[in-house]
């Protein structure tokens, strides 16, 4: 055996002492330099040989080699060849002097490894604080190109190579939090010891052979990186690190499991957005995550695909809800089925996601009653399941459910906040309203939110009678909780959609007291209470007013309370307000108030809500003149701080329109609205769009003696400048002419109905349905009903059946609505017309024609006429 002598300075061999210890050789075996003998020994003999290798006094070299295994070789004589010759001192002085120079350079020696390892703690320190730098800066981005440079700076750092796993897994978590897929990705793979390219969405690969450290981060730092990338809607990536992390596992001793947060954060991308568009888009790509999401759920699947831990009930919810949305009962007893034969208990967001896939109001009141007879006193109805089974119950007559209910769910979380019952209270009663239970909504509101001092509704009074007719007879406290401007705008919009029964009909009420005046009433206890409104208040109370003067008192009782700013929304619902009591006086004064505090809003165009105000007030009298100096506006409360001067050469609105009436005053705006530019009042009155020439060919419609020269220049205008012509202005323009049905049909023929077939281009089948969906039939169908209302006024019947037919050649299918407008039009007209002859014949035959019949409808049940049905 040939021993190699080793540099002293090398790692294996570093004392005399350690060599000793390397071989188990009793002290009594071995003979030191002093004596002749060798030990026969073969590990005596090594033993002795390190033991001069490890000397200071033998050269460093890789090159001298000698045989022990030799029993007459002499160890000693060997080492001492190549042990460098010791000097002689001359005399003592010279000794000392080269023990210094020792001295001096050991001391050299050390500095400069001091010195290295300062340099290199320097470098750390400084490598840290340019880290901590990066990282503050990414915690105060403000855009996405500072962002991209805070990103590059990252990669540049190499935090990888650089710092200690701690650091790395933190520094990966702030870079997934801030976006850096790419950072966070690079960072992910090289502690998992995965080699990948520098492209992210590139296939990463790992070397299960190469022994490369593997380190797992904390399930704080790899979910971070999977919600980010859900976040995008990455499914394709989080499989892939779910992929990794499973593989890092498996090689780690001891297999370790993935937490389960990281598995409901994959079942929750594979669900996604299930919404009915989403769905519709891409439906085989839904339905495949959805399986492979329930697929995920079977026992020991997730398990053995990624390391995952067993689901959790909150997994199990993440599926139903997304199954719920689809509304397939398949999936969602499975679900159901997977989660009962692994022993997961269902909570409440469990049976919240039945309730939401339940198919009838029935339904879902078997599904309250178990989470009801639950003996879990944890398992309690939280707001999403009030708020869903709050009218199948109320339907029910089950007041009393509701209200204990209620009562628990105020009373069962003592941690809840106030403010979290004042907003879930918010959509119990907006729920309600927009089911039209307004009687429930206000008795849920009158015995929880309003003061016992004041007076309730009467219909909150029947509520309580049912509560206590109920069988158990359970008394009922209820808790008091404080009001707040959107409990009172509930109560307001069911009372606004109350006061107008054509357009809500299916809002129904107990009580014998108006709308308006509950809806009052309850403004009063909203004074009372000290609970200010807001704009959305004065919004919904500007609509119910049926007078100017309550308009007028309305607003001011509003300013009074209030502190919010006069916003032009606000003033919007303050004209249209005045226009539909037909005070066209008061909405130029209001709207020249916004002129000159410069409250007008270009995005909602205020213009146009005057105009359609006149149009409003046109069709009640459109006789009126314009008189703001005498209206009931001016008595409205209206700060008129930072007045502007009048911005029409020294005139301002009021001037211009005073002393017309509401369709002059109408026409009179259109055109200093199409001169605006030319005049300088750009700034001021934005040009004409289609809404605006609608407004005020509508208001013209109801002016007698417009002619049509006016009708006709009003639509070439607008053509002139751009304007799509739609169903609604030709409407208005055709009911321009009056009852001069002669020269309505000659336009139609020669100029409305080929601008109304030219404006779309696109080829249309006029006998598949798509063509019933399409703007040129709805155009059609308005134009047709304009002319057949102009045939009406003119009491020609025989017309407006000759319409009817053209109608029906246009593949435009009549119905009663045309009937209703020539009825309309009919009511107009004058009394001096003379009637053509077989007037009635033709109106019968108009019914006819318009009227289809319907076993269904109850108005034909007493129609003794034979029909022939083609």
């Amino acid at each position: 055996m040939i021993m190699r002598f080793l540099p002293s300075s090398s790692p294996l061999i570093s004392s005399s002492s350690t060599a000793s210890s390397i071989c188990n050789v009793k002290p009594s075996i071995i003979q030191f330099p002093h004596t002749a003998t060798i030990p026969t020994s073969q590990t005596a003999k090594r033993l002795l040989a390190l033991k001069y290798l490890s000397s200071s006094r033998i050269k460093s070299t890789r090159d001298h080699e000698f045989d022990i295994m030799d029993d007459n070789v002499n160890v000693e004589e060997e080492v001492n060849k190549y042990r460098s010759k010791r000097r002689q001192p001359p005399d003592s002085r010279t000794a000392t002097r080269w023990v210094i120079e020792s001295i001096e350079k050991i001391l050299q020696q050390q500095q400069q490894q001091q010195q290295r390892r300062r340099l290199q703690q320097e470098e750390e320190q400084g490598d840290g604080d340019k880290l901590l730098q990066i990282l503050y800066r990414i915690s105060k981005v403000r855009s996405k190109e500072e962002a991209q440079i805070l990103e590059n700076e990252l990669i540049h750092m190499r935090v990888e190579e650089k710092f200690s796993w701690d650091v790395q897994e933190r520094v990966l978590k702030v870079a997934s939090m801030a976006g850096f897929v790419k950072v966070s990705l690079q960072m992910l793979d090289s502690m998992l010891g995965v080699t990948t390219s520098t492209k992210v969405s590139q296939t990463h690969t790992m070397d299960e052979n190469v022994d490369v450290p593997v380190y797992i981060p904390s399930s704080m730092a790899y979910i971070s990186v999977l919600n980010r990338l859900r976040k995008w809607n990455r499914v394709d990536l989080m499989r892939d690190i779910l992929e990794k992390l499973s593989n890092a596992c498996k090689r780690k001793e001891g297999q370790q499991m993935l937490h389960v947060v990281a598995l409901n954060t994959y079942l929750a991308a594979l669900c996604g957005d299930q919404s009915q568009s989403v769905i519709m888009n891409d439906e085989m790509k839904s339905y495949e995550f959805i399986q492979e999401a329930i697929s995920l759920l079977e026992t020991g699947v997730a398990t053995e695909r990624y390391s995952l831990s067993n689901p959790d009930v909150m997994s199990f919810n993440t599926v139903l809800n997304a199954v719920a949305i689809r509304r397939n009962e398949t999936m969602m007893e499975h679900v159901m089925q997977l989660m009962q034969e692994q022993g997961v208990l269902p909570d409440v967001v469990t049976y919240n996601a039945m309730l939401k896939a339940a198919p009838t109001a029935d339904a879902k009141i078997l599904i309250l009653d178990k989470i009801l007879n639950s003996t879990d006193l944890d398992l309690v109805p939280d707001r999403y399941t009030i708020e869903m089974v709050l009218v199948p119950l109320v339907k029910q007559g089950r007041i009393a459910t509701v209200m204990r209910m209620l009562q628990s769910f105020c009373s069962y979380d003592h941690q809840k906040s106030q403010y979290s019952l004042q907003n879930a209270f918010s959509t119990f009663l907006l729920a309600l309203v927009k089911d039209g239970e307004i009687d429930a909504a206000r008795a849920i509101f009158d015995r929880f939110l309003l003061s016992p001092s004041l007076e309730q509704s009467d219909s909150t009074m029947d509520f309580v009678s049912m509560a206590q007719g109920e069988r158990d007879g359970t008394k009922i406290q209820l808790v008091l909780l404080k009001p707040i401007t959107r409990h009172f705008n509930a109560l307001f919009e069911g009372y606004r959609n109350l006061n107008d029964p054509y357009k809500y009909s299916h809002m129904t009420t107990s009580s014998s007291v108006s709308p308006r005046e509950h809806a009052r009433n309850l403004f009063h206890h909203m004074r009372a209470m000290n609970v200010s409104p807001d704009s959305f208040t004065l919004t919904l109370l500007m609509s119910m007013q049926n007078s100017t003067e309550e308009i007028t008192e309305t607003w001011n009782d509003i300013m009074d309370i209030s502190d919010f700013i006069l916003q032009p929304p606000v003033f919007h619902s303050l004209i249209t307000a005045y226009g539909k009591v037909g005070d066209a006086s008061s909405a130029c004064y209001v709207f020249n108030k916004m002129i000159l505090i410069d409250c007008l809003s270009h995005a909602s165009n205020s213009w146009c809500v005057l105009l359609s105000a006149l149009s409003k007030a046109s069709s009640s009298n459109s006789r009126e003149i314009i008189q703001c100096n005498t209206c009931s506006g001016n008595d409205l409360k209206i700060d008129m701080m930072n007045v502007n001067e009048k911005p029409f050469r020294g005139k301002d609105l009021v001037d211009l329109v005073d002393g017309y009436t509401f369709p002059q005053a109408a026409k009179i705006i259109l055109d200093l609205m199409s001169s605006s530019y030319s005049k300088g009042y750009k700034d001021i009155i934005p040009r004409p769009n289609s809404q605006a020439y609608c407004s005020v060919a509508s208001a013209l419609s109801h002016m007698d003696g417009v002619g049509p020269g006016l009708a006709m220049g009003m639509f070439k205008n607008a053509t002139v400048n751009g304007q799509r012509v739609d169903g609604r202005f030709l409407n208005a323009i055709i009911r321009c002419y009056g009852d001069n049905i002669t020269s309505a049909v000659d336009a139609w023929k020669n100029e409305f109905r080929p601008t109304v077939l030219n404006s779309f281009t696109e080829e249309i089948d006029r006998s598949s349905r798509n063509f019933q969906k399409s703007r040129v039939y709805k155009n059609l169908v308005a134009s047709y009903h304009g002319l057949i209302y102009v045939a009406g006024r003119a009491y020609r019947p025989d017309i407006a059946l000759r319409l009817v037919y053209a109608m029906r050649k246009e593949g435009v299918e009549p119905t009663e609505a045309a009937l209703n407008t020539y009825n309309s039009g009919a009511r107009e007209r004058k009394d001096d017309i003379a009637k053509v002859k077989l007037h009635g014949q033709y109106e019968n035959l108009l019914l006819v024609e318009c009227a289809k019949y319907d076993s269904k409808d109850k108005r034909r049940q007493a129609d003794q006429r034979i029909r022939i049905i083609l």
